[in-house]
C-alpha cells in the first residue's frame, strides 16, 4: 500500500545573472524562482533500505539524486528505516526546469515527515545544497531570490506575472556543466582568479537570462523554439541552463494554440500551459 504520493513540480527562473565565478569553479547567481503546475509525482512506501524506481528507467537507481539524497539523510540522522520511492516522470530532462533537483527535495520533505525527523527549513536546505544547486528553491517552498551558490534565498518581493505560461522543450537537452563551461569560455574576465563581479541584476529584468546566448549557441534546436515563440509573444525566454523556454500570453487559449503551433511546426517535443505559482505544493 502507498504510504504517500506526492507532486515534484517543475522550476522557472524569472531571471537569471551570473554574478561570479569563484576559485574553486563554483558560480554565484542572482536570480529568481517561481513553480510550474507541471509535476513529476513521487510514490512513497515503506521499505527496509532505499529504493528508486523510474517510470523513465534509465533514471532509476542507485545513481538517482532522490536515491543519492535518501541515502545521506538516512546517514546523518541514524535512520534505520528505508524508503522504495516510485517517480512517474513528467517533467523532461536536461530541461533547465530543475526535475531532478525537485523531485529529490520532494522526497526530503517526506522522508523527513516518514522518518519523523522534523528537521527545520533551514536545516534542510544546508543539508541539501551541496547536491544540487536548484534543490534549496523547492524546499524554500516559495517563490524566491537566490544569490551565492543557490543557497541564499529570500521572498520574490514582487508579485509574479499574472499571465498564462507556456512551456516548451525542443526535444534535445543540454548538460548544464557543459552550458556554465561554453559560457566561461566566453566570458574570461569572470574566470579571472580574482573573480570579478558583475552589476547585480533584479526583479525588472524579467526573462534575462546570462546563460541563453551559450546555450543557443550549443543547440540549433533550442535557437528555432525560442525564434518561433518570440513570434507570438514579445515575453519569451529561457529556463535556466536549457532547453526550455517560457512564454507568457494574455489567455490560456492564446497559449494553447502557440503551443499547438510550436508541435505543428516540429520545434517543441513536450509543452505545458497553465499558471506561474508563488508557492510548492508541498510545504515543509
Amino acid at each position: 500500500m502507498t504510504a504517500a504520493i506526492l507532486p515534484a513540480p517543475a522550476k522557472i527562473n524569472l531571471y537569471l545573472s551570473i554574478t561570479r565565478i569563484r576559485q574553486d569553479g563554483m558560480h554565484e547567481l542572482d536570480t529568481a524562482f517561481a513553480f510550474s503546475e507541471a509535476c513529476d509525482y513521487l510514490h512513497f512506501n515503506q521499505a527496509d533500505s532505499i529504493h528508486v524506481t523510474c517510470s523513465r528507467p534509465h533514471l532509476g537507481g542507485e545513481s538517482n539524486l532522490v536515491h543519492r539524497v535518501l541515502t545521506a539523510f538516512k546517514e546523518r540522522h541514524g535512520i534505520q528505516q528505508g524508503l522504495a520511492v516510485h517517480i512517474d516522470k513528467h517533467i523532461p530532462e536536461q530541461a533547465g526546469l530543475g526535475g531532478g533537483s525537485s523531485d529529490a527535495a520532494t522526497a526530503l520533505i517526506a522522508a523527513n515527515t516518514l522518518w519523523s525527523t522534523a528537521i527545520g527549513r533551514d536545516e534542510l536546505i544546508a543539508f541539501a545544497a551541496p547536491f544540487g544547486a536548484d534543490i534549496p528553491c523547492f524546499l524554500y517552498g516559495k517563490a524566491s531570490i537566490a544569490r551565492g551558490i543557490g543557497e541564499s534565498l529570500c521572498d520574490y518581493p514582487a508579485p509574479l506575472p499574472d499571465h498564462t505560461m507556456l512551456l516548451a522543450w525542443p526535444g534535445t537537452g543540454l548538460s548544464t556543466a557543459s552550458v556554465f563551461q561554453y559560457f566561461d569560455s566566453t566570458h574570461p574576465a569572470l574566470t579571472a582568479p580574482e573573480g570579478v563581479d558583475t552589476i547585480r541584476r533584479g526583479i525588472d529584468d524579467l526573462g534575462h537570462n546570462d546563460l541563453e546566448e551559450a546555450a543557443c549557441s550549443m543547440s540549433q534546436p533550442l535557437t528555432q523554439l525560442l525564434a518561433c515563440l518570440r513570434q507570438h509573444t514579445d515575453l519569451a525566454w529561457m529556463s535556466g541552463s536549457g532547453s526550455a523556454c517560457v512564454g507568457l500570453f494574455r489567455s490560456s487559449n492564446q497559449a494553447a494554440e502557440v503551443a499547438q503551433t510550436l508541435q505543428n511546426r516540429g520545434v517543441a517535443n513536450w509543452t505545458h500551459t497553465g499558471s506561474i505559482c508563488k508557492e510548492h505544493p508541498v510545504q515543509l
